[in-house]
Parts: structure tokens; C-alpha cells; sequence
């Protein structure tokens, strides 16, 4: 596979190959639609959190405090055959008394496990627990590097977050673990200015990877969006800020960023998805949605909920669901139809990146 790669390079320029395989990928998971397990999983293990972001869609509905149990998530992992879980949703991952338990089994079933946090209720024996579970990833959401600016956005104290997670990175580099600590900072009006100082910042904190987002409006009158000509001369000099102290990979993430905010401008109609056929959302109830992004729709509303919930996982099979005649017509809606439902309008996902992480897999193929 690898040689056939490389080969393929020497008659057809980079992005003829990713065409190509664009087609093939086509083929595979719209062929056999009906058989084939999701990759990837996102599962809610908390339906509140202990924040109140100024952004959050849990700031425009109301939901009845829940968390998934033991058994009820056991079953899932069990029944999905899923190679990359990840933990988190609408809640705070880390507010549920089994997380660690959850980690450890994840762990033990899959390849890859992932966690988003906000970082605030990770006390010490938790950061040991967080370890030693094996975890592969922990983001942590701060969204900016100033105490203000955090405050204002998220109403807490970034102190409090940055001491609790140098805990995790102090435990995790006296094991000589391999989890890796990423921040996660979505911005939007508030607080993309002060990205040239996050990124100089950045460098000096308790993170070993960044990742930077552009906010998605998830709820009906949400304007937080918008994009405006001016970010593009922040976006620039924050690329300078990440080469002047030598972190090519914060300048990757920034030119990244850029293409996000850029694809916003792209119709929807002409974007491509492939997330709701291998990256399912899964509620604390245990209902299964197409993705992330529609799961924040589908919480605002009980129209929404009937229009785009596959089946419950938790009360039935997760294949049975999976596999049904609804699931399936609810992911081809979904993908047929994107420029008729608002919850694509503001999707961050680029099909670039997919098809870039499948040829990064292609090439350690021997």
C-alpha cells in the first residue's frame, strides 16, 4: 500500500491523490452504508456541567441533570466495536463519580480514547486516575491565556484550571505516560485578538499540543460566528508570533484555523461531510445522532429530536440501531441534504483533514 502511495505520487500531483481517494471513500461507506460500525464514537457521559460559557448551547435550554451509567456505557463500547472513543458532549466529562472506571474500560476495548475537559474539578488523585487509565488524549477547553478574558467568557478562574492540569502533566511526566495535553481554544469577536498572545503564552504552559477552532452557532439566534475581514490580519500575525519562537506546530494550527474560518464562506451545498457514517453522537440517554454538531441542534427541540434521532442504544442493540432502515435514511438525509438543515451552516468539519489523516494512515501501512 505504502509503495503504491508513493507511486502514485510520482504520476498525479498531491491533491489529485487525495481527489482519487476522495472517490474511493466515496465508494466504501456509501456502498455498504448499512454494514459498515462507525469508527468513532462521542459520548455524553454528563448532561450538565459546572460552567455557565457565555457561548454554550446549555445556556439557551434546560436539561434535567443526568449521567450515564456504568453498565449502560459498558454495554456501547461493547456492542459498537468502535476504534476511537471519544468523551464528551454537552456536560462535563469529568462531574461523572465512574469517569475514571470509564477511561480505564474504554482503554481496554479500544484504540484510542479522548476526553474534553474544562479542567476546574481535576483534583490530584483524579490527574493519577486520568494517567494511569492509559487516556491518549486530554483537551482541555480555556479558550483564551487572559485571566480577564476567561473570566468574562467562562466565569471561573484560569489559575484554578492551569494548576489542576500541571498536576496531570508533572504525574504523567514522572510515569513516563504517553497521554498527551492539549489546549483547545475556540474563538470568536470576544477573544480572537488576543490569539498572537495566547500563542506566545502557550508555549510557557502546561500543554503539550494546542488546537485552535473557530465557534460554530449552535442554537437558533446565536450570531457568535460572524466573520469579519480584520481577523485575517490577526490570523497573520499570529503566524509570526508562532515562528518567531519556533513552534511550527502553532503555526500549522493558526494556518489550519484560517481554512476553517475561510470554509465558512464556502456554500454549504458544496461542502462534503462524512462524519454522521463514521463519528456518531451518543447522548446521556443513550439516543443516537449523526454528529456532534447536530446533537446541539436536536437538544433544542422535540421536532429536532424526531427529524434526526437514529435509535437508543442504550434500550436497544447498538448494530440493530445502527444498521436500521431509519438510521440509515437519517444519515443519507442528512448527507443529501445539508443545505436544508441550519445545524450544517456552521459545521467546522473539512473533508481535507479526513482524507489527510487516511493517507497519514495509508503511508505506515507496510
Amino acid at each position: 500500500m505504502r509503495y503504491a502511495l508513493l507511486m502514485l505520487g510520482k504520476f498525479f500531483r498531491f491533491k489529485d491523490i487525495f481527489f482519487y481517494l476522495k472517490k474511493i471513500i466515496d465508494f466504501i461507506f456509501y456502498k455498504y452504508l448499512s454494514i459498515a460500525p462507525p469508527i468513532k464514537l462521542q459520548i455524553e457521559l454528563a448532561s450538565f456541567c459546572n460552567l455557565k460559557c457565555s457561548f454554550c448551547v446549555l445556556s439557551e435550554i434546560k436539561r434535567e441533570k443526568k449521567l450515564m451509567p456504568l453498565d449502560d456505557f459498558k454495554k456501547i463500547i461493547d456492542e459498537s466495536g468502535a476504534r476511537y472513543i471519544q468523551l464528551s458532549g454537552v456536560g462535563e466529562t469529568f462531574l461523572h463519580p465512574d469517569c475514571i472506571e470509564m477511561l480505564k474500560y474504554a482503554k481496554s476495548k479500544t484504540q484510542f480514547v479522548k476526553v474534553t475537559t474544562n479542567g476546574l474539578v481535576i483534583t490530584e488523585e483524579m490527574a493519577k486516575g486520568i494517567v494511569d487509565s492509559g487516556l491518549d488524549m486530554l483537551d482541555v477547553s480555556i479558550d483564551t491565556t487572559d485571566e480577564n478574558l476567561y473570566k468574562e467568557i467562562r466565569g471561573a478562574k484560569l489559575e484554578k484550571v492551569l494548576g489542576n492540569i500541571k498536576t496531570v502533566f508533572n504525574y504523567r511526566n514522572q510515569k513516563k505516560s504517553n497521554l498527551k495535553i492539549r489546549a483547545k481554544n475556540v474563538y470568536n469577536e470576544k477573544n480572537i485578538y488576543n490569539l498572537p498572545k495566547d500563542i506566545e503564552k502557550l508555549d510557557s504552559l502546561p500543554f503539550d499540543e494546542a488546537l485552535f477552532l473557530w465557534i460554530a452557532d449552535l442554537y437558533e439566534g446565536s450570531t457568535h460566528s460572524t466573520v469579519k475581514k480584520e481577523y485575517i490580519g490577526v490570523l497573520n500575525e499570529a503566524i509570526d508570533v508562532a515562528k518567531k519562537i519556533r513552534r511550527p506546530d502553532l503555526v500549522k494550527n493558526v494556518k489550519i484555523l484560517i481554512d476553517i474560518v475561510w470554509t465558512k464562506s464556502v456554500p454549504v451545498e458544496k461542502r462534503v461531510c462524512y462524519e454522521p457514517l463514521y463519528a456518531p453522537y451518543i447522548t446521556v440517554d443513550g439516543d443516537l445522532i449523526p454528529c456532534c454538531t447536530s446533537a446541539m441542534w436536536v437538544l433544542q427541540n422535540e421536532k429536532n429530536m424526531l427529524q434526526m434521532t437514529m435509535g437508543n442504544v442504550i434500550k436497544n442493540h447498538f448494530m440493530e440501531v445502527w444498521k436500521s432502515v431509519h438510521a440509515i435514511n437519517v444519515r443519507k438525509k442528512v448527507l443529501a441534504e445539508r443545505q436544508n438543515f441550519a445545524l450544517c451552516k456552521d459545521c467546522l468539519f473539512d473533508e481535507n483533514y479526513f482524507l489527510k489523516f487516511v493517507y497519514k494512515i495509508a503511508k505506515q501501512i507496510n
